[in-house]
């Protein structure tokens, strides 16, 4: 197989559990979301759900590092990934016995499986290393099987729930965890060497240091920093105000787009699979060059709003995204040593988590106020600046 020919046996087993992880997550997220509206008919009850896995995922990412302290990191995702097989199961079984659970009994389910599966995220990326034999290639499996799994996942996990109803579904959830758990189990050993004299805060504090000091975790900051606020610009309640007054579709036209990004960001995680030695060679030139690429593409579409090709420069904008991912995750890989990789994961969560939050709603406001022109020329002005940062650092690259 293609795979076992670039890739060890050891990422193949990570990639798939992973994949079924991810697959039941997304599953979850909608039908939980799609029965408390139905039970509660009220859309601020239905917006908690997202909130509170946004919130308890960012407690969680905070706290990794003291549980990777104690826990190897293989032993991390499988405990984690039982734990919410457990929690599952014991919701499934209300779900059988009660005609209907109250919406606050399932915001606590909603909670805990979250911390979990916060606690799983940044370790996820961090044991790659440990496991993968061609860090482009395994970055670029990674990325492609986990937009593959989001263009998938939230349509069919709406179909199903609309077809078969809410206990079928969440068997079908059950059965997924199960399978990931199971495949979880047979990880190689990955632990993380920390030192006996080091007192808890030590550990929370240790991944800041690490960014603090070194210079070329700072500009990895910093450019994330600047992309993020370029993002927002997609988030839904943003980038309908494109939709529907420039391109005078439908909000279901926003759905189209996402579509288009995904299958971009699927067909360039192939390319960079193949080149990913032309890539990694190139770590600095392919992000500068994607950067650009974005900045003018991003602008493109505001000078030409044209429904059709706005399709087009979205799934051109996920190729271009992909190829500027992977050079950057192998980079910090490399950068990072293998022990503190995990450390430097969970700032990089807290620090995307809270700035993301803070920065849609500055660029709501900014459209809100001043329109949504305004708001596409400040997402290219950020990629441009991001594009400076990484030419005047490209030595960090070498």
């Amino acid at each position: 197989m293609l795979w076992e020919r670039y890739m060890s046996n050891s990422f193949i087993k990570l990639l798939v559990s992973q994949l079924f992880a991810n697959l039941a997550d997304i599953f979850f997220r909608v039908t939980i979301i799609a029965n408390i509206y139905i039970i509660s008919k009220s859309v601020i009850a239905t917006s908690l759900v997202p909130i509170l896995i946004g919130i308890s995922s960012f407690v969680a990412s905070l706290l990794v590092p003291l549980v990777t302290k104690r826990i190897a990191l293989n032993r991390v995702l499988s405990l984690s990934q039982f734990g919410k097989t457990i929690l599952l199961a014991i919701l499934v079984g209300m779900f059988t016995v009660m005609q209907s659970v109250a919406p606050l009994v399932t915001y606590l389910f909603v909670v805990a499986i979250s911390i979990l599966d916060g606690f799983a995220a940044p370790v996820s990326y961090a044991i790659v290393p440990r496991y993968a034999t061609d860090l482009g290639k395994a970055n670029s499996a990674l990325s492609m099987s986990g937009e593959a799994v989001q263009l998938v996942g939230w349509g069919l996990g709406g179909l199903l729930f609309a077809t078969i109803g809410l206990l079928p579904t969440t068997f079908i959830i059950l059965i997924l965890y199960i399978i990931s758990s199971f495949l979880m189990l047979f990880l190689p050993k990955a632990e993380v060497e920390v030192l006996e004299s080091e007192t808890n805060l030590e550990i929370l504090l240790k991944g800041w240091k690490l960014v603090a000091r070194d210079p070329r975790l700072r500009l990895f900051v910093s450019a994330n920093l600047f992309e993020i606020f370029s993002n927002t610009i997609w988030v839904s309640s943003i980038i309908l105000v494109f939709v529907t007054e420039l391109l005078n579709e439908t909000e279901s036209y926003w759905g189209y787009s996402n579509t288009a990004y995904s299958i971009g960001i699927i067909i360039s995680g192939l390319i960079a699979f193949r080149l990913s030695e032309k890539f990694l060679a190139s770590k600095w030139e392919s992000i500068l060059f994607s950067l650009i690429a974005m900045a003018i593409v991003t602008l493109t579409i505001l000078f030409f709003p044209n429904a059709q090709m706005f399709l087009v420069f979205s799934a051109l904008l996920g190729m271009l995204s992909q190829l500027k991912e992977v050079p950057e995750s192998v980079f910090l890989q490399e950068t990072v040593e293998e022990n503190n990789l995990v450390n430097v994961y969970s700032v990089l969560e807290v620090i995307s988590t809270l700035a993301f939050s803070v920065f849609v709603l500055l660029m709501s406001y900014i459209t809100e106020s001043f329109g949504i022109s305004i708001s596409f020329w400040l997402s290219a002005i950020c990629l441009m600046i991001e594009a400076i940062l990484i030419y005047i650092r490209r030595d960090y690259f070498k």
